[in-house]
């Protein structure tokens, strides 16, 4: 590949590179990027991608947040005016890995700890768009590594992975998530069907219980008072969540706030977000929200009242999450991670990964090398115990 670098002459844009006949913007600008959504656009609706590559989505968080408009860093990739690939990343300084505290300046997606996952779109009739778009990555300037996931299984995703591969620069590659997929045809009796005698009884029996007079489930997802006024209950309450112990109450954070309520007042093109709430004697129990695409449904989170963990509402309005979208007409419900909620009701898993990429020579690179060496002596040695238990067993790594 040749490479060249030139400002170009389309009105705000940012300099290109050019790799053999495609040419790569890398935009910083949001502005420009939402200047690019027809493109966007129809390349996502070629591809498959999924919703949370979806352009009005992805706007809607740079709306919503400063950090992710400081940071934003898109790779596109052009052939001629048609964007034939594109990953919505970021430049972020961030910890080299989990357990050494080194910051360096990384390559990451846009979107990486919040919900959902990430795609990388890819034009299926330009399969060698892929070594361009990995290309493309490697020359972000200012950046020793990048450090990619989820990446989902969808879009482009595995062609990049392969061509990361194929450079010899993929550092590490492993899978970070589970994803678990529940089959909704036939309905809600369908998918019960297909579940075990003891976890249908027990399924029943807490709807049962959570249908009682002091009980009542709630679902908004319509611009309207009562459904953003829904929301913010749904937020309050995860202030008495497991997560607001550990510091991840989304509840706390200003922008997801502010992103969720974007979502609910217009949502991506042909998409719905649902909040579902139970209420138990007039007080908020647990919530779980609701992202559909078509005909797929998104669970992205689901919380709980710490102060009734043992009475498994958070099962329970999980569940109810899932009736419904099995009543709207969803064939699959993505439970986006595998987690206690969902153990035992999948009917397929699906790996999200996570990849660091050499982009240069540095401190960076060499840590996530000997991190990934120890990780992977210590599993041939089993100096650790290899039955997995708790968080471990969900691969819910924080």
């Amino acid at each position: 590949m040749t490479t060249d670098t030139k400002a170009d002459t389309v009105p705000g844009r940012a300099p290109t590179t050019t790799y053999g006949r495609y040419t790569c913007e890398r935009i910083t600008d949001p502005a420009r990027f939402r200047a690019i959504a027809g493109e966007w656009s129809r390349l996502h609706a070629a591809c498959g991608g999924t919703v949370f590559s979806h352009h009005d989505l992805l706007f809607a968080k740079l709306e919503t947040s400063i950090e992710k408009r400081r940071a934003l860093c898109a790779v596109t990739l052009w052939e001629g005016e048609r964007l034939v690939a594109a990953a919505c990343l970021a430049r972020r300084r961030e910890r080299i890995a989990r357990k050494i505290p080194v910051k360096a300046m990384k390559l990451t997606f846009l979107d990486q700890f919040d919900v959902g996952w990430n795609d990388v779109l890819l034009d299926p009739q330009t399969p060698d768009a892929a070594a361009a778009m990995v290309r493309a990555c490697y020359d972000v300037p200012g950046v020793k590594i990048a450090d990619l996931f989820p990446i989902s299984p969808y879009a482009g995703g595995p062609a990049f992975i392969a061509a990361a591969r194929a450079t010899g620069r993929m550092l590490d590659e492993q899978t970070e998530m589970l994803s678990s997929i529940v089959d909704l045809e036939g309905g809600q009796e369908g998918f019960l069907s297909r579940r075990s005698k003891n976890t249908r009884t027990k399924l029943k029996q807490l709807m049962r219980r959570t249908s009682g007079p002091e009980f009542q489930f709630l679902r908004s997802g319509d611009d309207d008072e009562k459904a953003h006024g829904l929301l913010d209950e749904a937020l309050e309450m995860s202030f008495r969540s497991w997560k607001a112990e550990v510091g991840t109450n989304i509840g706390a954070r200003g922008d997801e706030r502010g992103f969720l309520h974007r979502i609910l007042a217009k949502p991506p093109a042909g998409c719905r977000f649902y909040v579902d709430l139970l209420r138990r004697d007039g007080e908020a129990v647990a919530f779980a929200l609701t992202l559909t695409d078509g005909r797929r449904a998104c669970g992205l989170i689901t919380d709980y009242d710490m102060s009734f963990q043992k009475e498994s509402y958070g099962r329970a309005v999980f569940m109810q999450s899932i009736y419904n979208a099995a009543a709207d007409g969803a064939v699959l419900f993505d439970t986006m991670r595998l987690t206690p909620l969902s153990e035992n009701i999948h009917d397929d898993l699906e790996d999200l990964k996570r990849c660091h990429l050499r982009l240069g020579y540095g401190l960076a690179p060499l840590v996530v090398r000997i991190e990934a060496r120890l990780r992977g002596f210590r599993d041939q040695t089993g100096l650790k115990g290899t039955r997995v238990h708790g968080r471990r067993k969900f691969q819910s790594q924080s």
